[in-house]
């Protein structure tokens, strides 16, 4: 939770102070305890997730005995969690079993502006067996998630339309907070086109090309996801400015624009697959273009950051990884690429980095 909270920017609650946070002041078997049973916290944010209880305190407080009605569930058994979750600072506890929101526990509502609900579904849902299976991934070196499901997490959620949708709104929630902490630090308004590669829903470029009025876009993804970003340009009021072509970054880029962009797309693959990736990238860049890649770039030593639990996400669920500056580095130039800067953000878990053709 606290690794979350530090993704997202979430400001610790005044005069409350979760348990998890307490730990530092902790016997050393304690803090031992604690991060061991973390994945307690997990899922009783997954089950509050599923029953959309934040959803259904959006307007306002309610008792442990009126949110089971609404959700089907077992009045004391609910209580006991959301008691629980109230101790770990997602809700607050008042009289009679009266609950009520806090600014973390809202990020659960469905229609939160940097909703974590899907990603919680999708985290312990889609995920959680392969996290399960860790062991697997450190002995082999291989996702442990296609060991699991017996295919890769990509196929699976091309065939699961279900949990892909899901896993695109989860997106969409970390891409809102990039908006809100990453796009201030880079002007875009020397661009006349941009690509955003790998760019789902096309909540990212659009946000981009409201604030660039004189810009131009393409969303560049695969066909399953290219047929519901369409429709949601539709009603974006972006239709003129902004199109969908469909395809894989494996086999091509779209050609001759002034910026490519990437969010989270190169920590999904190994090495030599983003080379791959690289590669259509470079041919498709003119002299004067410019890649921005949104990536975390992992502090060497001990320094603490979320990007290092990102990591073991990558090796258990795709095969990718996240990088430091040097790898980052080593990686363009294979591809016939130079990182000309690495740009902090408001956010710690991403930042620009700015590559050039060599």
């Amino acid at each position: 939770m606290v690794i979350g909270n530090r993704l997202l920017g979430a400001a610790p609650l005044p005069q409350q102070k979760s348990f998890l946070e307490s730990k530092q002041q902790s016997p050393p078997a304690m803090q031992m305890m604690q991060m061991i049973t973390g994945f307690w916290i997990s899922c009783c944010i997954y089950a509050a997730a599923k029953l959309a209880i934040a959803d259904h305190l959006k307007e306002g407080t309610k008792n442990a005995e009126q949110l089971a009605e609404a959700t089907h569930c077992d009045s004391k058994s609910l209580y006991r969690v959301l008691r629980a979750l109230a101790a770990a600072g997602l809700f607050i506890e008042s009289k009679n079993n009266q609950f009520e929101l806090t600014p973390v526990g809202s990020t659960l509502q469905s229609d939160h502006p940097t909703s974590m609900k899907a990603m919680a579904i999708a985290q312990l849902g889609d995920h959680y067996n392969a996290w399960g299976n860790l062991m697997y991934s450190i002995k082999t070196g291989n996702p442990a998630f296609e060991k699991v499901e017996g295919m890769p997490v990509w196929k699976y959620y091309e065939t699961h339309p279900e949990e892909g949708i899901n896993f695109m709104k989860a997106m969409t929630g970390i891409t809102n907070s990039v908006i809100k902490q990453v796009l201030p630090s880079f002007n875009f308004s020397k661009f006349k086109t941009i690509v955003d590669i790998g760019g789902g829903n096309g909540a990212l470029l659009s946000a981009i090309l409201k604030t660039t009025p004189s810009a131009k876009g393409i969303v560049f993804d695969e066909e399953y996801i290219a047929i519901e970003t369409k429709n949601i340009l539709m009603r974006s009021g972006l239709k003129d400015r902004c199109t969908v072509v469909a395809g894989s970054f494996f086999d091509f880029v779209p050609k001759g624009n002034d910026a490519y962009i990437m969010k989270m797309v190169l920590h999904d693959w190994n090495d030599e697959q983003c080379v791959l990736i690289l590669n259509n990238c470079s041919q498709a860049m003119h002299a004067g273009s410019r890649l921005l890649v949104f990536e975390a770039v992992i502090p060497e030593g001990n320094t603490a950051h979320p990007g290092k639990f990102m990591d073991i996400n990558m090796l258990t669920m795709t095969g990718g990884r996240e990088r430091t500056e040097k790898e980052f580095t080593e990686l363009f130039s294979k591809a016939g690429l130079k990182l000309h800067r690495v740009i902090p953000t408001q956010s710690p878990m991403f930042s620009i980095l700015e590559v050039v053709k060599n």
